[in-house]
């Protein structure tokens, strides 16, 4: 048990900063992969083909197809994968990796139900509850911080209803 789990323990109610070993967290962030098929092992290698020490984000969620033309295996679909370790920083937005948790959709423009209204929804509100985070203040897609990215390709506020337990 760490110092900051101790005492969040004695202070119910009570904020608490919100920390992953000894990262505190404030965001969570959507992202896609790109690509129509893979998984967290695929997205390992093709990070540390560009250099980088592993797989930048925390969780992946698959699709059902994770090899190029492959076929779909429904009993993959919405499967949630560990990517990088949560107490480490993540590698997916430029300047709010220390903070945050990244969350990638295997998925370019289609995502399945089982992703978007099954697993990711889950996950998400597993991770607001243990970090304590509001949805409406710590939830964001990678476009919300460029310009130039339109990932995950669709609005993550749009989850919000889905997010109320």
């Amino acid at each position: 048990m760490g110092f900051w789990d101790f005492f969040s323990g004695l202070f119910t109610g009570v904020a608490m900063p919100h920390r992953s070993g000894t990262r505190q967290i404030n965001k969570i962030i959507v992202h896609n992969s790109d690509s129509e098929w893979g998984n967290a092992a695929i997205i390992d290698g093709w990070h540390r083909e560009r250099g980088w020490s592993g797989i930048g984000y925390h969780f992946v969620i698959l699709n059902g197809f994770q090899q190029n033309r492959g076929f779909y295996a429904g009993s993959e679909d919405g499967v949630v994968e560990d990517g990088r370790p949560l107490h480490k920083a993540g590698a997916h937005v430029k300047g709010e990796n220390d903070d945050s948790i990244g969350i990638c959709l295997i998925g370019k423009h289609h995502f399945s139900p089982e992703q978007l209204l099954q697993s990711l929804p889950k996950l998400l509100r597993r991770l607001l509850r243990e970090y304590n985070l509001r949805a409406e203040d710590a939830l964001f897609g990678h476009r919300d911080f460029s310009s130039h990215k339109t990932c995950p390709n669709f609005e993550v506020r749009h989850l919000l209803p889905l997010l109320e337990e």
